[in-house]
């Protein structure tokens, strides 16, 4: 199963298809807009091996300046069932997730793309941290037992979830 309902955390065990399935969404994102996307890269839990995740494929989409993200072409990506998330303002970043329009707000997200800056702060970051974990094994399952804890403190609140693990986070980058 991949996606979770609006506000939901639940973390579930490594999926193998995962890396396929964000293949699949490379490929549509590099047909629908390709042409202003300079990298697409697989980051979050579900990109580290064997790790358990909430069941949302994260892509970062690198553009030469975030001022090209108009690009983009908003009405191609809702097309495509990609929204941009007017609440989530994040210096540096622009966040879409992908979800089936419909009126209620009840609805189940599958995907978050995070289109930053190529090779800017952001960029890196999400790779260094992806790439860490990837390599180190104990400190993939120490987050992992962290994530655990947080998924069960905020199991209705996905921002305090993801605000409580940046100090995580930050000291895998430093």
């Amino acid at each position: 199963m991949l996606g979770l309902n609006k506000g939901e955390v639940k973390l579930v065990h490594y999926n193998p298809e995962w890396p396929q399935l964000f293949q699949r969404e490379k490929q549509l994102l590099q047909k629908l807009v390709g042409e202003h996307v300079l990298s697409i890269e697989h980051i979050g839990s579900t990109a580290i091996k064997g790790l358990k995740a909430k069941p949302i494929i994260d892509l970062v989409v690198g553009l030469k300046s975030l001022d090209d993200v108009q690009s983009l072409g908003l009405k191609r990506m809702s097309e495509a069932n990609y929204y941009m998330l007017q609440k989530q303002e994040i210096e540096g970043k622009i966040v879409f997730a992908k979800f089936p329009y419909i009126e209620d707000e009840d609805y189940t997200k599958t995907h978050y793309l995070h289109v930053v800056e190529y090779n800017g702060d952001w960029w890196n970051a999400h790779i260094q941290f992806r790439d860490r974990l990837n390599t180190d094994r104990s400190l993939a399952k120490e987050y992992e037992a962290l994530k655990l804890k947080l998924a069960k403190e905020h199991a209705k609140d996905v921002i305090a979830y993801a605000e409580s693990k940046e100090t995580f986070i930050q000291s895998v980058l430093k």
